[in-house]
């Protein structure tokens, strides 16, 4: 059974985060751990590649109801592939959830995340390339408002946490309980992309707050301290002794 939470905060790998658990009507609402987790794993996933990552959320609204996540799934494939393609990456970093709410008709949640180094315009082109597979699909984009969060590597050095923590607030609304599925449904409820993350100083997993540079440093300082191979032409030299040296050079 998963681990469900009501509480105002949540401790992940030693941080406390806040979560986005009540409504518009003061109604306090479970939300799952699990995905809670999983979100910031793959936030800090993409904190180990970039020293800048930019997040955005959207919705993606289905023509008709469906009992399995094939269209988000088909839409993610292509709208991945073409951001890969326009900025030249391989890391863009997904995360989605699927609610359904009083009407049999689900709509999706998602969140995207890439390299922020260049945040400028990128809000704007993420959303017309998701605009213009979605109309190829004959799906539509939902806008929400304050959608874009750009978290920094330095600002985390520094012990500043705030838009960290308000964007994972901002995502945490996705781990809610209410309304992920309905009666006899079996579709996952929610998604994330898997970003191999770096590692840091000490070779375990990076996390945020970790500094990269160390962890650049320290993997370098581990590669000079490796003893060298010897190949089959590396013999040890041969020291002749006294009783050696008396010896007649021709027999």
């Amino acid at each position: 059974m998963r681990e469900l939470t009501n509480e105002p905060t949540v401790i992940i790998d030693g941080l406390e985060l806040p979560i986005l658990n009540t409504g518009k009507d003061g109604k306090i609402y479970n939300c799952y751990v699990e995905p809670l987790q999983r979100f910031k794993r793959e936030i800090d996933a993409m904190l180990s590649h970039h020293n800048r990552v930019f997040i955005l959320r959207m919705d993606v609204h289905v023509d008709a109801h469906s009992p399995t996540n094939e269209k988000m799934t088909r839409f993610l494939r292509s709208y991945v592939s073409r951001i890969q393609r326009n900025y030249k990456t391989k890391n863009v970093g997904t995360i989605w959830c699927r609610e359904v709410e009083t009407v049999k008709k689900q709509h999706y949640h998602l969140a995207v995340m890439v390299d922020g180094s260049n945040a400028t315009r990128v809000s704007k082109e993420l959303l017309r390339m998701a605009d213009e597979v979605a109309k190829h699909q004959k799906l539509s984009i939902g806008y929400c408002d304050n959608a874009s969060y750009l978290i920094k590597r330095t600002d985390l050095a520094k012990g500043d946490y705030s838009t960290y923590k308000e964007a994972f607030e901002r995502l945490s609304y996705l781990a809610k309980e209410r309304g992920k599925t309905i009666k006899a449904e079996r579709a996952n409820s929610y998604q994330t992309s898997r970003i191999k993350p770096r590692l840091n100083e000490h070779g375990q997993i990076f996390t945020a707050g970790d500094d990269y540079k160390k962890a650049i440093a320290a993997k370098a300082n581990r590669a000079k301290q490796v003893t060298p191979k010897t190949t089959a032409t590396d013999k040890p030299i041969h020291m002749m002794t006294d009783a050696e040296r008396q010896l007649p050079l021709f027999a």
